[in-house]
Order: C-alpha cells, then structure tokens, then sequence
C-alpha cells in the first residue's frame, strides 16, 4: 500500500512540473503604455528638459520687512496692472512715529516764525527807556563834573573828588552805549544765521516727515509690473516674513509664456543661438508645441533638475536656453511646469 502511494506521489510531481514547463514557455500578456515616449524630432536634435514660465519669469513679491498683514486685495489668478495694491502690513507703528515727526516739524516751524517775527513791538519801548534813562544820566554826571571843575578853579582842592565824578561820568556813558547798542539790535530784528538755523531745523522737521510717510507708503505692497496672481501665501492677520523664499505673493506675465530649457555640458557644441525648438507636454496624451529661440544666457550653473535615472550624471553643468512658445495659446501649460525640449542641432562632422 505504502509502495503505490509512493508511486502516485511521483507520477503527481512529474505531471505539475510538465504543467509548469509547458506554460513557462508562453510569451507574457503586453501591457500598453502609459504614455508615447518622447521621440526627438530632429536629427541632430539636443533633449534637455525645461521649465514653463511667464515672460517676466515668476516674481516673488515679498514684504518690505516682516509685519502682520492687515488687507490681502488680490485673489489666485487675477490680472493687475504695475502699482496696484496687494496687500497692506500693519501701519500703526508707524503712525505713531508719523504723530511725533509731525509735532517737531510744528514745533520747528513755530520756532521759525517767532525767529522771522523778531522785533516783537513790546520789546523796543523797554530799551528806548532804558537808552534815555542812560542818556540823562550821562547829562547829570557831565553837568556835575563841569561845575566842579569849575569850583576847582577857585579852590584849588578837591582833585580826588574831581576824579570821582569823571569817573562816574565814563560809566554812564558806557551804559548809555550798552543801551543804544541793545536798541539798534532789536530795531535790526533777526539775524540772517538765526534765520538759517531755525529754517534748517524746520527741514530737518519735514524731513523726518517726509521719511516716515515713505515708509507708510511702503507697507501697502504694489505689484511691479502689469501681470497675473499666481500664488498667494498670505491671509489677513498672518505674519508677512520679507524672505523671498516664502513670499507673500507670487505673480509673472502671461501675456506670453517661456520655457526655460537646461541644456547639458556635453551637447553644447551642438547648440547655437536661433536654433529651432519644441517641447513635448508630459502625460498621457502626447502635445507638441513648437518653440522660437529667444536667447541663451551664457552662465553655465550645476544641475538642478534630476530625474532620479540610476545613469544620469550629477556632476555636470547645463546652460540655459529660453525659449517663446507660438501658436500654442490652448496648450496645457503652467508656470513651473517640466516639459522635454528638443532642440535642433548642429552636425559635429568635420569639427576640429
């Protein structure tokens, strides 16, 4: 019983493992795929990939320095034109510097106008009574040493008190021309320099006015150039940072769309300026889009933009070609989209 179990055990085995041969031998299901692969158009054609952008490249609009938003005026895809609001930033620390500017400039320009207004009139019949009391002191102490002199001349004694007198009569006249001099100078009014200063600090006043009502100005953010919204980081009373990384607000022109092509090192010889263009949209549906040369910058930077292909090259350098997309305005293309770019290419043949 044992020895036929065996044998039927065996003969199993040999059948599953003829099954299996057989069916390995099958040729396995085609699967389709996901998209066409992209096909370079050209003969001597250059692939790199590429970035889509606005004409104006995508501009990051950051806060002055970092303050809490107040107002966002502007919504994802809305055109504005070059100095219409964006968004306002708390301005109340600076109406407070704004308050106390204002009051030194009042206070200078005050200070200005008595300087201008000098003589007050009360000020000169003071020093014109103070001039004749002056005046009529000098008459008394000269009529006094006139009749002593005099009696000395009878006398012959009294030369201590002859000097007394004539001594009090230089102090009179002494204070009569103090006192003159201080009545011409307030008849003269304001000095020219005291004038000068006081209008300086008055300048000095609007000045300060001046630059904090610039930087009033500066906390409603404008757009700087005629272009579409495309993103918005910021909502009222969040925390507006001035790093351009984390920009408030990021906008381009769409008007026309670029697309910035990174070509590597080693196809370089084959590119030239001029040359034609076209890019192949990614996905599921294959979309062409012919490109026009616009320029290309000539700075050769690292690579940036890695596919993650176990035989790409990291340590290269690619230089960047910009391209204008025509007669594609119904195409599916976005800022910062990737595309695949095929440029043509010159011949290497017969090249030193």
């Amino acid at each position: 019983m044992i020895k036929w179990g065996t044998i039927i055990i065996a003969a199993a085995g040999l059948a599953l493992g003829v099954y299996t041969a057989a069916t390995a031998s099958r040729e396995a299901p085609k699967v389709p795929l996901a998209a066409q692969p992209s096909v370079n158009p050209f003969t001597n054609g250059i692939a790199a990939t590429g970035i889509v952008e606005g004409a104006s490249r995508n501009i990051p609009v950051a806060a002055p320095e970092g303050a809490v938003a107040t107002r966002v005026l502007v919504e994802v895809g809305q055109v504005v034109k070059a100095g219409e609001p964006l968004f306002e930033l708390d301005p109340r620390s600076l109406q407070a510097e704004l308050i106390k500017a204002k009051a030194a400039r009042d206070a200078a320009a005050a200070s200005l106008a008595r300087t201008q207004a000098e003589p007050r009139e009360e000020t000169i019949p003071p020093l014109e009574a103070e001039a004749e009391r002056a005046r009529a002191e000098v008459e008394d102490w000269t009529d006094q040493y006139a009749r002593f002199q005099e009696a000395m001349k009878q006398t012959h004694t009294g030369d201590m008190e002859l000097a007394r007198r004539r001594f009090a009569l230089d102090g009179a006249k002494a204070r009569l021309a103090e006192a003159q001099a201080k009545l011409t100078l307030a008849r003269a009014g304001a000095w020219s320099k005291e004038v000068d200063v006081s209008r300086a600090a008055m300048g000095q006043a609007q000045a300060q006015v001046d630059a904090v009502e610039l930087l009033l100005e500066r906390r409603t953010v404008r757009a700087p150039i005629d272009g579409t919204i495309l993103k918005r980081n910021i909502e009222p009373g969040q925390f507006a940072p001035s790093e351009m990384r984390s920009a408030a607000i990021v906008m381009a022109d769409l008007s026309r769309l670029h697309v910035r092509a990174r070509v590597d090192e080693e196809d370089l010889p084959m590119l030239r300026a001029g040359a034609a263009g076209q890019a192949r949209i990614r996905g599921r549906i294959p979309i062409n889009v012919v490109l026009k040369m616009l320029r290309i910058e000539p700075l050769a930077q690292p690579k940036i933009e890695l596919s993650g292909d176990t035989t790409e090259r990291v340590d290269t350098r690619a230089l960047e070609g910009v391209f204008e997309v025509e007669g594609a305005k119904d195409a599916p293309l976005y800022p910062g989209q990737l595309v695949d770019v095929f440029i043509e290419g010159v011949a290497l043949e017969g090249m030193n």
